[in-house]
């Protein structure tokens, strides 16, 4: 959360009062926003994690056609797709109307030109039209990369691999920080949107770049910055604040009273002051942007329906939807969907994550398409880890490689990195049926930084390790 004096700065009302500052915010927000490049030049990126470890190899998987359809089966056994859905315990025949019977074919191309006949699960429909609309990209078989290698080489410690391999909260931290390093306490996205060529595009915003949605998140910390956390569904609330709630958050309330005028010279007091004085000055003007557009924005959230992640990307749509009141022509946005360590019933479990991620993910689109900035939006899912191609029983273990989807109108869509090979003890298989990735996330995400606006030299600065990989970052975007 930026300081009290910023917000005030870029209001044009530095020295006036919070109650001034309620009564004239929009006004000095238009004219924040009438200084502003041209709204064409908007681009945001938005990052769905997938918490727990998605199982993406019943997310996209291969067709009978594919060669690699035999292996797949063979593999999986119980757990391949095709081999359950017909099955019982598939809660489709137990009158869940979310679920379907009915495989999803998608036909990918990758970048040497070689056609993949592949899956969606079912139940992701929205995602299958994507496909054939050229907006979605499929990365296989990606994951934490200090540098590429053999399974030899790694297992011999020939190559680097990363610290605590197959540890959610390590391995979770190596995602946000985007250089396969688990001491880092920052995140790559923190790191770019301090960028100079990323800062210039928001000058005098009330908002930091950064906006989670599902709490404080290492991937939108910088050196100097943090990002906002805003609550889907309370425009301008701060959360774990108010005189109506339960007997805690009054006691709370009352105590965040009491500090705004207890007198000190401390100086953690002074900038746990200054924090609360910055939210209560973004809450004011947010509550009254909401409430000014609240027509304009209940369209869009009728879009969506009542699922946890399509609360949380109504939010950000509606947060766009006012990008040019708020100044904003970059803006970074962090959401959450959780269930994903499917140790034990995964397939009555993940079934359903997966229909919540597709109807989401396609309602999102639909939001951005009515509001002419489906070219602006990049859409990328990221997850702790991969998963067993292996069943242990009732679901899978942590693994390591996994498949990655990006999405938008500026994606080339398509198959990216290579098709891993799915047998047990394969050439793929690093150890007990979790895929040695073949791709690096360093590389989706110098091309997401690329097509976000830094420059060769701030993506190199940003992933110190791309220059292990010979290919570089990935292609995935269309040339303007």
């Amino acid at each position: 959360m930026i300081l009290r004096r910023e917000v005030l700065k870029a209001l044009g009302l530095l020295g006036a009062s919070t109650a001034l500052l309620q009564s004239h915010s929009l006004h000095a927000l238009q004219q924040v926003a009438d200084q502003q490049q041209s709204a064409a030049d908007y681009k945001g990126l938005v990052c769905i994690m997938l918490n727990g470890g998605n199982d993406a190899f019943n997310m996209v998987f291969p067709d009978s056609p594919h060669r690699e359809y035999k292996n797949y089966m063979h593999t999986r056994q119980a757990l391949a797709v095709p081999n359950y859905v017909n099955q019982p315990q598939y809660l489709a025949n137990k009158g869940d109307e979310r679920y379907s019977k009915q495989l999803l074919p998608i036909m990918l191309r990758d970048l040497n030109g070689e056609q993949h006949a592949l899956n969606l699960h079912p139940g992701m429909q929205g995602l299958q039209t994507l496909t054939q609309e050229g907006q979605l990209a499929v990365v296989a078989n990606t994951g934490v990369l200090i540098e590429p290698g053999t399974r030899d080489e790694f297992k011999k410690n020939r190559k680097r691999k990363p610290a605590f391999l197959f540890a959610h909260n390590q391995q979770r931290k190596a995602v946000y920080s985007g250089i396969a390093d688990n001491n880092k306490t920052t995140g790559w996205a923190g790191h770019m949107n301090e960028l100079a060529s990323i800062m210039s595009h928001n000058t005098s915003t009330v908002l930091p770049v950064g906006i989670s949605f599902h709490g404080s998140n290492q991937w939108l910390r910088g050196q100097q910055t943090m990002g906002a956390v805003l609550a889907p569904g309370k425009p301008g609330g701060i959360v774990g604040l108010g005189e109506k709630g339960n007997k805690r958050q009054r006691a709370r309330t009352a105590a965040a009273q009491a500090l705004q005028t207890l007198p000190s010279d401390d100086v953690l007091l002074r900038l746990m002051r200054g924090k609360l004085a910055s939210a209560q000055d973004l809450s004011a003007v947010l509550t009254q942007l909401w409430t000014t557009h609240r027509k304009a924005l209940a369209k869009l959230d009728a879009l969506f329906d009542n699922g946890k992640l399509s609360r949380q990307l109504a939010a950000v749509a509606q947060t766009i939807f006012l990008r040019e009141s708020l100044g904003m022509h970059r803006q970074v946005f962090m959401v959450e969907l959780g269930g994903f360590d499917t140790h034990a019933g995964q397939i009555d479990k993940q079934p359903l994550l997966l229909v919540e991620l597709s109807k989401a993910i396609s309602s999102f689109q639909q939001a951005l398409a009515s509001l002419s900035l489906t070219k602006q939006v990049t859409t990328f899912t990221a997850s702790d880890f991969g998963r067993t191609l292996t069943s242990n029983g009732n679901g899978t273990d942590h693994g390591w490689g996994s498949h990655q989807l990006v999405i938008g109108g500026a994606v080339q869509g398509g198959l990216y990195g290579q098709w891993p090979n799915m047998l047990r003890g394969g050439v793929d298989d690093y150890r007990s049926g979790r895929l040695l990735p073949t791709t690096s996330l360093t590389q989706i995400n110098a091309s997401l930084a690329a097509w976000f606006g830094a420059s060769d030299d701030e993506v190199n600065a940003l992933f110190p390790n791309l220059s292990y990989f010979p290919a570089g970052a990935l292609p995935l975007f269309k040339r303007v």
